[in-house]
């Protein structure tokens, strides 16, 4: 059983970068005290921000769970060797160019989808994939390496 974490480096600049937002916003709320309910809601945001990416360096979040049974990708269900059709390995664009393995599971095949996976189902990314660009470099080749063990994944050209 192997078990992939998203980058911790990764997670600590996000940290960092909402706690600056913080700060700025508080700034804001100092120099511009006419303003003080909007720059408020910014503030519950950008302290909710920064909460959620500090419980997220605190507490690591798995990324994938490969065992001999299935894959577990995030706190998703456990979708099986035997379930699966293809995986490919993608270039994806949102605002940059990012890699994923997209995995499809046979057709008839119904697992009870989370709601990020409801969300993401019909987007570029899918309802199964993982996220290479959040992982290290290390992890990357560890990852795919465990994956082609149990399936082949075709790399796009």
């Amino acid at each position: 059983m192997e078990t992939f974490y998203y980058d911790h480096q990764q997670l600590q600049k996000l940290v960092l970068f909402n706690a600056i937002m913080l700060c700025l916003v508080i700034w804001a709320g100092n120099c511009c005290p006419e303003y003080l309910g909007w720059i408020s809601v910014a503030a519950v945001l950008c302290l909710i921000s920064f909460s959620a990416s500090l419980y997220v360096v605190i507490f690591p979040q798995r990324l994938a769970l490969i065992n001999e049974e299935g894959i577990k990708i995030d706190h998703n269900a456990l979708l099986k060797w035997e379930d699966i059709d293809s995986a490919e390995q993608r270039r994806v664009s949102g605002c940059l160019k990012r890699d994923i393995i997209f995995i499809t599971p046979k057709e008839g095949v119904i697992y009870r989808p989370s709601l990020m996976q409801r969300i993401s189902r019909r987007s570029p990314y899918g309802a199964f994939s993982i996220p290479l660009y959040a992982m290290t470099a290390d992890d990357r080749e560890a990852i795919t390496k465990a994956l082609e063990t149990y399936i082949k994944i075709k790399k796009q050209a």
